[in-house]
This record gives structure tokens, sequence and C-alpha cells, in this order.
């Protein structure tokens, strides 16, 4: 893990030392992109986590900058690590149909059902998440395996995945005929229950 300020990423800017100080002493609150692994040299290790029995595909990502407020779609100008926009179109693409590391249906598994499990516990609304069965939530995505890709990068992280033809959220359709539904929001915040304890 480099920790040197040439693995450091400002607006899709690699820094060096000046530029990182300069930064520092400008805006010390920045977001910035530290490039954790350095690839190719540390596939293996990055095909270790991702490929471990059991693990979730998910992304933590950061927050949209430049964001006044809750807008959609993005507008131009907002920045965010391109994992926000690419990661499971990523995940497909790469370790599926090019690098045939892992089945399709393993991969949805792992993108869908596994991290649905693993919040359960916690928040019971996730019991109704990651499973194509009837009396569950109707999110569903319909993609093309054969096309499916990112195309997020650091400096244009807000770009569309491609080969995504419908997504229902809650039944309605955000994506229809891989075009983006502007107006639909039928989206509904996921929440884990609060206990507060005597004492």
């Amino acid at each position: 893990m480099d920790s040197a300020p040439t693995a450091l990423e400002y607006n899709g800017q690699r820094l060096d030392q000046a530029s990182y100080s300069a930064l520092r002493a400008k805006d010390p609150g920045a977001a910035i992109v530290w490039h954790f692994l350095d690839l190719p040299k540390d596939q293996d290790f990055l095909d270790q986590s991702v490929l471990f029995a059991g693990a979730a595909i998910a992304s933590d990502s950061i927050p949209w900058k430049l964001l006044e407020t809750d807008a959609w779609p993005l507008p131009q100008g907002a920045f965010a690590h391109p994992r926000s926009a690419g990661t499971f179109a990523r995940f497909l693409a790469r370790w599926v149909r090019e690098r045939k590391h892992l089945s399709l249906s393993d991969a949805i598994r792992k993108s869908t059902l596994i991290p649905a499990q693993i919040l359960e516990a916690s928040v019971p609304q996730m019991e109704k998440k990651g499973r194509m069965q009837e009396g569950m939530d109707a999110d569903v995505v319909v993609f093309d395996a054969g096309t499916i890709q990112d195309r997020a990068t650091y400096t244009e992280p807000a770009q569309p995945s491609v080969g995504m033809k419908y997504v229902l959220v809650n039944a309605v359709p955000i994506v229809s005929d891989g075009e983006l539904v502007r107006d639909a929001l039928p989206g509904k915040p996921v929440r884990g229950s609060v206990t507060i304890s005597a004492q």
C-alpha cells in the first residue's frame, strides 16, 4: 500500500509533493481518491478479496462532491470515486465475462443475496431484497451480459454503465430500454431499527 502523495488523486489529477502540500494548505478537507492498490501489480490481492467465498460485492463509495442538494440526474461537475457509478457493471464485465473467474449466477448472488443476508439481522427490510420470489420487493435489473461495462473514470466519474436494459425499483422502471426515466423516484429508505436501553 502506497502512502506517498503520488498515490493520491484530486479531481482526476495525480498529486505530487508540491501539489499535495498546496492542496493541504488551501483545502485541507478536500475529497481525494487514494489508489490503495497498484494495478495490475496487485491484481492477485484484489482477486483474493473479490472472489472470497461468501464475500459481498458492494461500494462504500464517497459522497458526490459539488452537490448542494439531492440533485438527480447528477449535474455537470459532480465528482466522486468512479465506483459510485460503475462497481457492479465492472464486476460483471471483468470477473465474469472477460476473466471467467465466476459464473454469472454466482456473481449475481455476491451482488444481491449475500449483501441482503449480511444486513437482514439488523435491518429487517433486507429480508425482502436480493431474492426473485413472490412477496419480495420488486427491485429488478435486466442487463445484457455480453455488453455490460462500466464507463466511469477518475476524470468523468458520473458516466453511466452500458448494457443496462431495464432497472425497476418497487416495480417502477427507472431505466427503460436503456434510457434513464428522469422523473421516476420510486425508491424508499431502508433503515435499521434503533433500540435505546435504559441504564
